[in-house]
């Protein structure tokens, strides 16, 4: 049950392990609610807020383009939500030939909080909110190897700083990083010389050259 806590938000970070969403999708296929399982997985699939969900009508989705475009958000910016397979799925299995009206069929979070509740009982998931949905495919993009900035682009967050939370998920890239400092010295620490200046001189001669050709 991964939660931390982090400086600039009060509270903790929920997102669901594998195995506990496909607990959850069980739980909520099984609901007398219909809609509840497409709700949640398009929550999880894309990373939409609650609001933005709900509020999702059919006008706005662009199943062609594989994106659903969002006009009123969070930080008061348009922008297009883009579609996995899994996401797509959910939008041709409610679409039929609906072309009009909200996708799950009321913006009314009311609807859907009793039977939301019950399946996470019934899943036995704790300590865990709908908005949550949108920590979780966050954490998984990251630790799936996609950047920060690739995932502050499909949240929709206004600034970096906002997505950072998640940085410490995808630690891959940075023992990538510094797996560069495995060729500088030799193994046994002979013909220094050999290795790491002659490499030294590679890598910055060309960086030389440009410099000069700017002045």
């Amino acid at each position: 049950m991964p939660k931390i806590k982090t400086e600039k938000e009060t509270g903790r970070l929920r997102w669901l392990e594998p195995e506990e969403a496909v607990r959850l999708l069980e739980a909520c296929r099984r609901s007398q609610n219909k809609v509840l399982a497409d709700l949640v997985e398009l929550a999880l699939f894309t990373g939409m807020r609650r609001s933005e969900l709900l509020g999702l009508t059919w006008g706005r989705v662009d199943r062609a383009r594989g994106v659903v475009r969002l006009e009123v958000t969070k930080n008061g910016q348009r922008r297009e939500v883009p579609l996995c397979g899994r996401a797509d799925a959910v939008l041709a299995r409610r679409g039929g030939s609906e072309t009009a009206g909200y996708v799950f069929g009321t913006s009314n979070w009311h609807s859907f909080r009793c039977a939301w509740e019950h399946a996470l009982r019934a899943a036995k998931i704790e300590n865990f909110r709908f908005h949550d949905t949108r920590h979780t495919a966050a954490s998984w993009l990251i630790q799936s190897g996609r950047s920060i900035r690739e995932v502050q682009e499909i949240l929709g967050h206004k600034t970096l700083a906002m997505t950072q939370r998640y940085a410490h998920l995808g630690p891959a890239h940075l023992r990538t990083a510094i797996s560069a400092l495995d060729g500088i010295l030799p193994a046994d620490g002979r013909n220094v010389g050999a290795t790491g200046l002659t490499h030294q001189a590679v890598v910055t001669a060309p960086a030389v050259e440009v410099l000069a050709n700017t002045r």
